[in-house]
């Protein structure tokens, strides 16, 4: 009598769980890549009531669809009682759950290739009602460090090479600045017009040509011809 009275109540507990009110959980983030020997974290997060007392929270991976035929693997089931929580199971040495009224945390620490799947939450709230509900799945990649530190170097020497091309740019556009500002600035050559005694500009042609009646009446020309005339009557007066 005893035993069908257990089952009766197994059976009732079971129908329960499977009938009773649905529970929305929030799991964030829907996937996660972290590199091989970093850490992820992972929450689900729930609207819970003030007469909630006991929350359990477990946590599974499946390292296939979570559609599959199997249950997943269990890593840990945590039960909130009395504003603490506390850790029933574990399976994975390097990881951390922590418990709230309405949000749980999964960190998993240095992790490795093994430890890629997709992880969900599954609650359940039985005092003082029954209520259930599981996260939507987050699927955790794990990427090889060599390669990671590849796509870095990568990445810093792109930096450089633009940096480079930025400075080469800006070097060469400082020299055709000064150059243009050198060359405007140089003085304009003066040439002396003797014919009416004041400067022309003349850039195209260096040197002015003189006219032959302009060499007639030369300053130069009538100098030479004064020299001249003295040096005929100093000769003049000797005799």
């Amino acid at each position: 009598m005893t035993t069908l009275l257990y089952l009766f109540y197994m059976f009732l507990l079971s129908y329960q769980v499977f009938a009773g009110a649905g529970l929305r959980v929030t799991q964030i983030p829907g996937t996660l890549s972290v590199t091989e020997g970093g850490n992820a974290n992972i929450t689900c997060s729930w609207d819970a009531e003030y007469e909630d007392e006991r929350i359990r929270v477990w946590w599974k991976i499946y390292y296939e669809s979570p559609r599959a035929a199997h249950n997943g693997t269990v890593l840990a089931n945590v039960m909130w009682a009395n504003n603490k929580s506390e850790v029933r199971i574990t399976s994975r040495d390097q990881s951390d759950y922590r418990l709230m009224k309405d949000k749980a945390e999964l960190w998993l620490f240095s992790v490795n290739k093994s430890d890629a799947g997709t992880y969900i939450c599954e609650v359940t709230i039985d005092k003082p009602e029954l209520r259930s509900g599981k996260g939507t799945g987050t699927i955790l990649y794990v990427t090889d460090s060599s390669s990671s530190t590849v796509s870095g170097i990568r990445i810093h020497w792109s930096y450089i090479v633009i940096s480079l091309a930025i400075l080469l740019a800006f070097i060469i556009g400082t020299i055709l600045i000064v150059c243009v500002c050198k060359r405007r600035s140089e003085p304009t050559a003066l040439y002396s017009d003797h014919t009416y005694g004041n400067y022309t500009k003349n850039e195209k042609h260096p040197r002015r040509k003189i006219s032959a009646q302009s060499k007639k009446h030369h300053p130069s020309k009538s100098i030479n011809m004064a020299s001249v005339e003295k040096r005929t009557k100093k000769q003049q007066d000797k005799v």
